[in-house]
């Protein structure tokens, strides 16, 4: 419900990098409840919700796979990345728990050709400070979950990052 790569920004204002064009949407990123899961706890259809915070987006969603006895698909193309995170990404500007956090799991994740791994191993597990909800749905329920987003002002988040699978060799597939 957030895009991803709050860390990052964080990490160039710390290091007085951060273009002033890019300090407002961090602000209210940081500044914004997610208030919407109690309204997602309501819905049967949804299955898990975690907030997304210092262990990143695979962090938790290793965490919700694992408890599920499932593995993921995350379609990397389709995650939502906060204004000029890539730009950071290429200078190097990223917090420091981003590494301990990919050492910690990079041998449950596997990339798809095409993705760009680099840019990937940045922003994959990067620790977001008040990140946005993941969570899974049920098929059914994805009508229910659509609209409440969209009342919610939430139409950039409708799109699914990925879906659950049988248990494979690893936890997390990132694909194109």
């Amino acid at each position: 419900t957030k895009p991803l790569g709050v860390g990052i920004l964080s990490t160039a204002q710390k290091r007085g990098l951060l273009k002033d064009e890019h300090l407002p949407m961090m602000i209210k990123q940081v500044k914004t409840l997610n208030k919407m899961g109690e309204e997602l706890g309501k819905i049967k259809g949804v299955t898990a919700m975690t907030d997304v915070t210092g262990f990143g987006l695979l962090g938790h969603l290793i965490e919700i796979a694992e408890g599920s006895g499932l593995s993921a698909e995350t379609y990397y193309d389709k995650l939502p990345i906060a204004a000029g995170v890539k730009e950071y990404i290429v200078q190097r500007i990223f917090p420091d728990a981003t590494t301990r956090n990919w050492n910690a799991y990079s041998d449950k994740v596997k990339f798809e050709k095409g993705v760009n791994v680099m840019e990937a191993f940045t922003l994959l597990p990067d620790p977001q400070t008040n990140g946005g909800l993941l969570f899974s749905v049920k098929e059914k329920a994805k009508e229910e979950i659509t609209a409440l987003l969209k009342k919610d002002g939430l139409n950039n988040f409708i799109e699914p990052i990925g879906r659950f699978i049988a248990k494979g060799e690893k936890t997390i597939e990132v694909k194109k």
